[in-house]
């Protein structure tokens, strides 16, 4: 990428970013963080204002007021907003609000659509809470992340009394349905809070200080919450082929025995999903390793072959 072309991109980075690290825009750029300030030097030449924050958690911003000019869509950027525009506008999901939707439908207006491409999606559980309220407190997390405010929540904990906390939220997070802010805690570290378990929210007035070596992974991986050390499984399956198309964890291995029988190997999260996991899959899952899930397991299908012998 040449020099002008790095230029514009680190422009485009900077208007979608609030704020970046040196480091962090040399890396998305490809180039020697050296050379970041020289193409600062000369995006300032042309008229753009960057504002620089020294320290450990410094960086570069650019001024809201800044004119920047649009850059038109290449035709691989235009067919893929055109393929996923019907998943989007269709969508249930409340972080696409009707007020995106809109301003969605105002970019494909001058797009021409020769043949419309069908979406269709199948939703599972639904979250016991309305969807007005869920977007309404999405929207005040979401500005209160952007503004560094810190927000008061009234919140109840599973099988516990309401409280009230007054909390710094950094990221929102979505795993298996369940939406989450993350929160960095002075004394906890760490703080996660499921949002349809606050009952009342606000924003505060007052500020926290933004640290960019916060890191969502941290407490969330791409298999759920890193809440627990992962455990090392091994499960004996068969009639289940599908599942095969699937990754449910770290490290995941099948080895197939025949077309309908496989040994899975795999480091899962949480001892909750994973019962959940082998109990759903019923007698075509045996729990091979550890021996302590096995036992588990056991203990739950005697429980239940107790309820269902009964008499009456």
């Amino acid at each position: 990428m040449n020099r002008t072309a790095l230029a514009i991109r680190m422009l485009m980075i900077l208007k979608t970013r609030k704020f970046i690290k040196k480091a962090e825009l040399a890396q998305m750029l490809e180039t020697n963080p050296r050379n970041i300030i020289e193409l600062k030097k000369e995006l300032e030449t042309a008229g753009y204002v960057i504002e620089v924050t020294n320290g450990p958690y410094g960086g570069y911003s650019l001024v809201d007021s800044t004119l920047f000019p649009l850059a038109s869509l290449n035709e691989e950027e235009r067919r893929a907003m055109l393929v996923a525009a019907p998943f989007l506008l269709t969508s249930k999901d409340p972080l696409f609000s009707d007020d995106f939707k809109q301003a969605m439908e105002k970019i494909l207006v001058n797009e021409k659509i020769s043949e419309p491409i069908q979406v269709a999606t199948t939703a599972g559980w639904q979250l016991a809470m309305e969807k007005e309220t869920l977007q309404q407190y999405l929207s005040l997390l979401s500005s209160a992340i952007l503004s560094a405010k810190r927000v008061e929540l009234l919140y109840k904990p599973q099988n516990k009394a309401s409280k009230a906390y007054l909390i710094e939220p950094r990221e929102l997070v979505q795993v298996n349905g369940l939406w989450y802010v993350l929160c960095q805690d002075s004394q906890k570290g760490l703080a996660t809070y499921k949002i349809n378990r606050i009952q009342e929210i606000r924003e505060s007035d007052r500020t926290f200080r933004l640290d960019e070596d916060f890191i969502a992974k941290k407490a969330v991986t791409p298999y759920g919450h890193n809440v627990s050390r992962p455990v090392h499984c091994v499960f004996h399956i068969k009639n289940r082929e599908y599942l095969s198309e699937y990754v449910f964890g770290e490290n995941q291995k099948i080895d197939w025995i025949s077309d309908d029988e496989y040994v899975l190997t795999v480091d899962l999260r949480g001892q909750h999903s994973i019962m959940q996991f082998v109990l759903q899959l019923g007698s075509d899952c045996k729990v091979i390793e550890p021996e302590e899930l096995r036992l588990k397991v056991l203990a739950e299908v005697e429980k239940m072959f107790a309820i269902y012998s009964k008499n009456g």
